[in-house]
């Protein structure tokens, strides 16, 4: 029996014991809600869930999900595909919706205010073809984490603003701590292997420079531009020099370990995997401005789902304000409704509150998986299979766009053009 095939069977039986399971009189409604683990179940359940059961009469049941991204988003087409009744609802990743949409209930009938205040860019995520088939329920962002003590060491009163600042304080500080005997410190690690995480690091650079999204949100492949051939420059330089040559196999947690191991005075993580009172700020700025790539969950309802109306009900209650606020004080999840961060409870919380707030919407930047639809995986594979290779010193960086716009033209059927 292959793992998919495992996972599939867990979650049918999940479902079947949920249908036969429902609570309450028979003409009570019970929905049920398919993505979280058990740790997150059991958190959401005395966050948000019990509360929604007591004010509305609904109940709610989460079945458990296991297995990679990857396999769960299968799982979670192979249900749809099969035009399933539950789950009602669905957690589903930031780059699912262009995937997932055509199955998904269109959401805009049921819209209150707090729905049309997320962040302008996660909306237009949500948004596929006209129809608003999923809402944020929690955003991580890309961010620059430090060592105060280093920081005061050498006496840098403020983390780095700019991509130049990162670089000429990661060399003195890099200098001095080897000098002091550390032969295994560097002064900025990331997520530089072959993967996602390396799509969302370096749109992060090409963004800050003017490169644009890879894919505008009008189709246009932007890839293809000097502002991007200078920010991939820039981090091919960091390699070897602020960065060890090995950064090119680091994923999330090969990072987060040289950093927590004090063999880095910098580090570039997502702001979902920080507590409260953390030592971040926001990634630096480039020549156009920051940048910080969006990643989180977004809740939808499914098309097929035989109560519409009560899982629309439980989507929006799950990503209003009061909800997202009590999960950023107790969980550290970061609100998707940018009003939010003005909250004194969240401010006191988060040392970075204030400065998210003031970012401004340009600088929260979506991967283009929604313009890009079912070949989101694709194309970014082609463009960190591509940025990694420039960072290697492999191909040189125009030489690599101009192939990768090529590819991504024959993937997608969309045309070249100017970043916005």
């Amino acid at each position: 029996m292959t793992v998919m095939r495992f996972y599939d069977g867990l979650v049918c039986l999940a479902l079947l014991a949920s249908a036969g399971c429902a609570r309450g009189p028979s003409h009570a409604v019970t929905l049920t809600v398919l993505g979280f683990n058990l740790d997150a179940a059991r958190a959401l359940r005395a966050e948000a869930l019990d509360e929604f059961t007591r004010t509305t009469g609904i109940e709610v049941d989460l079945i458990p999900t296991w297995g990679t991204s990857a396999e769960q988003l299968g799982q979670t087409l192979r249900l749809l595909n099969q035009h399933a009744s539950t789950p009602d609802v669905y957690l589903i990743d930031v780059v699912w919706p262009g995937t997932l949409g055509e199955h998904l209930l269109n959401l805009t009938p049921y819209q209150d205010p707090d729905s049309r205040s997320h962040i302008p860019a996660l909306l237009a995520n949500d948004t596929v073809k006209g129809r608003l088939v999923s809402l944020p329920f929690y955003v991580n962002i890309g961010m620059l984490f430090y060592r105060t003590d280093l920081l005061a060491k050498y006496g840098f009163p403020h983390p780095p603003a700019t991509w130049d600042e990162l670089e000429s304080m990661s060399r003195k500080i890099q200098r001095g701590e080897r000098a002091a005997g550390n032969r295994a410190f560097w002064g900025y690690v990331w997520q530089g292997a072959a993967y996602e995480g390396l799509t969302c690091n370096a749109l992060e650079w090409q963004a800050s420079f003017g490169g644009g999204r890879i894919i505008e949100a009008d189709g246009r492949i932007s890839v293809n531009n000097p502002h991007t051939i200078q920010a991939l420059r820039m981090a091919a330089r960091w390699v070897g020099s602020i960065s060890p040559a090995s950064v090119l196999s680091y994923t999330e947690s090969d990072s987060l370990n040289a950093f927590r191991a004090g063999n880095a005075a910098f580090l570039r993580y997502w702001s979902g995997g920080v507590k409260a009172r953390s030592d971040g700020a926001l990634l630096p700025a480039g020549p156009h401005g920051r940048a910080q790539a969006m990643g989180g969950f977004h809740l939808a309802v499914s098309r097929y789902s035989t109560h519409p109306q009560q899982a629309a009900r439980l989507v929006m209650y799950l990503t209003s304000g009061p909800v997202q606020l009590r999960r950023a004080l107790t969980g550290g999840r970061l609100p998707t409704i940018p009003q939010l961060y003005q909250d004194p409870a969240l401010v006191e919380s988060f040392a970075y509150a204030g400065a998210l707030q003031t970012a401004g919407a340009a600088a929260w930047v979506a991967r283009p998986s929604t313009i890009a639809g079912s070949h989101y995986a694709a194309v970014s594979q082609q463009y960190y299979q591509t940025v990694h290779r420039i960072l290697d010193n492999e191909t040189p960086a125009a030489e690599a766009l101009a192939a990768l716009e090529r590819k991504l033209v024959e993937l997608t059927g969309l045309r070249p053009g100017a970043p916005e």
